[in-house]
């Protein structure tokens, strides 16, 4: 299911950092919002015009949380290195030992997405990719 921005998160009230949690059917659904979350904190919430659609596969693990962190790490690194932001995001595969995901990228403009988080690092501090009753949830914790 591929998912465009925006999507609904929670924000977790961290006091030193900025954390989201998110919601799906499937643990797919839940990654896919999450990275769509992600950035909605690097934009401020704000639009970001597409340019170009890639495969993005990483190794993950330990576990599913381990996999989720794994995904947000590649994609602050084109966020700090090309200002790279996903628009739209399809997760083909997720387990324990990787991600497989169809990522629509557009740029992060200074100007325009000047309300958004100026974000350092994705922590291991209450990451979760995981069942939650009959769906699942996702969550990260960002270094700002």
């Amino acid at each position: 299911m591929r998912l465009a921005s925006p999507q609904p998160y929670e924000d977790l009230g961290h006091t030193a950092d900025v954390g989201v949690r998110v919601r799906g059917a499937t643990a797919e659904e839940a990654l896919a919002r999450l990275v769509l979350a992600f950035a909605a904190l690097a934009t401020g919430g704000r639009e970001v015009a597409v340019e170009r659609e890639e495969r993005v596969a990483v190794a993950g693990g330990p576990e599913l949380a381990g996999t989720a962190v794994a995904l947000l790490r590649e994609l602050l690194y084109r966020l700090a290195t090309e200002a790279l932001v996903p628009a739209a995001c399809e997760i083909v595969r997720a387990d324990a030992d990787g991600v497989e995901a169809r990522v629509a990228f557009g740029r992060r403009d200074p100007e325009l997405h000047a309300e958004g988080a100026d974000l350092k690092a994705v922590t291991w501090h209450a990451a979760r990719l995981e069942r939650e009753g009959a769906g699942w949830v996702a969550q990260a914790v960002f270094d700002i």
